[in-house]
């Protein structure tokens, strides 16, 4: 053999030692303890296509546990939708604009549904995903407070681009800020480790709001939400974002889904809930 064929075998060798390997790669292996076929064969029918993405974090020390979707779609800009109800209420919360007790008058304007032509306080309007209540939120805020907080939070652009009662819900909405799944799974890290610029009472009152679901020792706290992606509204994007935490694992996640025939966040949630128990991210109920 000569030397340069030895080379090229060593070469191989080392290739193949390292595809051996491959599932140790970021995001692609079985860090989470589960049978990674099978949860993909579940999320294939459920969520999945070309524009889905899953990103699963370790809470505690940010490693990207699993992926789901190519790169491509999770590094996408995407519009955060009513997901952005996370960055704007802690904001409100430091600042002084609004406390959880607070009653925000609704104005007697008509709303898309009745179930928001009412007072809210904070809880209610996060329940009721009354958009009006987050809206006069944002403006009371301001434009100047925006920039400097986002780009504090490392939130997408770190920019309030379009209108100042809209400029997260895309496009359509004149909207411009957009942010990434992985960028959306980053922001959910830092609220739960209470890790953003910003007082940390403040971050556990929106951690608190998006508790949802309790299984023994097992919590999920989850927010989901749709809007169109692009301008003319052809596309949404459609988000389920949250966090596990439970005496095994503490992991937070973000799933989004670009399409013409989107998903609501709630049907999201209502296909994945099963997945994610199947796959024992959930202990099963009762």
């Amino acid at each position: 053999m000569t030397a340069a064929r030895g080379k090229i075998t060593l070469l191989i060798a080392a290739a193949a030692v390292a595809l051996a390997g491959c599932d140790q790669l970021p995001g692609r292996g079985d860090k989470l303890g589960i049978d990674k076929d099978r949860f993909e064969a579940a999320l294939d029918p459920a969520v999945g296509g070309p524009d889905t993405c899953v990103v699963i974090k370790d809470t505690a020390s940010g490693a990207e546990l699993y992926r789901y979707g190519a790169e491509s779609a999770c590094n996408r800009p995407l519009a955060p939708c009513a997901t952005f109800q996370i960055p704007l209420v802690v904001i409100g919360l430091s600042d002084g604009k609004v406390t959880p007790g607070d009653v925000v008058k609704w104005d007697g304007k008509v709303q898309p549904f009745k179930l928001w032509e009412r007072d809210y306080d904070l809880q209610g309007a996060w329940r009721a995903g009354a958009e009006w209540w987050f809206q006069r939120l944002a403006t009371q805020i301001g434009p100047d407070r925006f920039k400097d907080t986002l780009s504090a939070f490392d939130y997408g652009q770190g920019r309030p681009i379009g209108r100042p009662d809209a400029f997260w819900m895309g496009p359509a909405a004149g909207g411009g800020l957009f942010l990434s799944t992985r960028n959306q799974a980053d922001i959910l890290r830092k609220l739960a480790r209470s890790a953003l610029p910003a007082k940390p009472e403040a971050q556990a009152t929106v951690q608190g709001l998006m508790a949802d679901v309790t299984r023994g020792q097992t919590r999920l706290y989850d927010l989901g939400a749709r809007c169109p992606s692009i301008a003319d509204a052809s596309r949404d994007v459609s988000w389920w974002v949250g966090r596990i935490e439970g005496p095994q694992r503490d992991v937070v996640f973000a799933l989004s889904i670009e399409s013409a025939n989107p998903l609501s966040g709630l049907e999201i949630r209502s296909r994945m809930l099963p997945i994610l128990t199947r796959a024992g991210l959930l202990p099963a109920e009762g």
